[in-house]
């Protein structure tokens, strides 16, 4: 009976790995996204909005993935999973022609009138195999706000990549589910305090009020809690990537640990 059982699921094995990659189609294709960018200036206050149609690439196509029973997994299924996805991001600049300023006007000057930001594409899309788990620190301008102050972009980091996550039926019980879900998330804080303008303030009160933020100080995958959003901007979008400041902790501090 166990050798019955045994010999048609190695040759179903075989026969899924001679048929993997016949439908396989992952390719890099030519897309047009709209791309739109603010600068501020030293205060947070708004000086132009630029805007343009920008031809980037993407990854599309289709890639086979399969599950099945197996006698070595602990679950009883064996999990195959590829996504269509880039080898790795390459770095470009753009420009943006259209850009009016905080009153809606178009913009003439000739050092005003367009902006050239730095984007990221891929490149070299191919299947490769779902749930690596890639969760980094990332650079990111955070726009501090407090009622009656003035908005404060400042240098800060953010968590962010990609966790895998599964749903299965139970091993030991078949009536059930089992479920993993991880996200990229903090592990470790840092502080910064952080002076703001408050034109508005009462009198008898101070005109720059210090705010306390935080941001994380390494990233993991850990499992999935609820996750607080911030006024966040991506640096190669905000036009802070060539700046010194963004690699600099300098007005971090670690926290304190419990």
């Amino acid at each position: 009976m166990f050798i019955y059982i045994t010999l048609p699921l190695l040759l179903f094995l075989n026969i899924g790995a001679t048929t993997k990659n016949n439908d396989e189609n992952c390719e890099t294709l030519m897309s047009e996204i709209h791309i739109t960018k603010d600068e501020y200036d030293e205060l947070g206050g708004l000086t132009r909005t630029c805007s343009d149609d920008v031809a980037v690439t993407r990854c599309e196509g289709f890639c086979n993935s399969q599950v099945q029973p197996s006698v070595i997994a602990a679950t009883g299924f064996l999990k195959e999973c590829y996504c269509c996805r880039e080898n790795y991001l390459k770095e470009r600049t753009v420009r943006l022609n259209h850009c009016y300023n905080a009153d809606g006007v178009k913009i003439d000057e000739l050092n005003l009138a367009t902006l050239e930001i730095k984007i990221r594409e891929p490149a070299e899309c191919k299947c490769s195999k779902c749930g690596v788990d890639e969760c980094q620190v990332t650079p990111v301008i955070h726009v501090l706000q407090y009622p009656g102050c003035i908005p404060k972009p400042i240098p800060s980091f953010a968590c962010t990549g990609r966790c895998s996550s599964y749903l299965q039926v139970s091993g030991s019980k078949i009536w059930q589910m089992e479920r993993s879900c991880m996200c990229c998330q903090e592990s470790g804080e840092r502080e910064a305090s952080v002076s703001l303008f408050c034109p508005k303030a009462k009198p008898g009160e101070r005109k720059f009020r210090k705010v306390l933020t935080k941001a994380p100080l390494e990233c993991m995958c850990r499992p999935c809690t609820g996750i607080d959003e911030y006024a966040i901007i991506p640096q190669e979008i905000a036009g802070f990537s060539e700046e010194n400041i963004l690699t600099s902790s300098a007005h971090f501090r670690r926290s304190p640990e419990l």
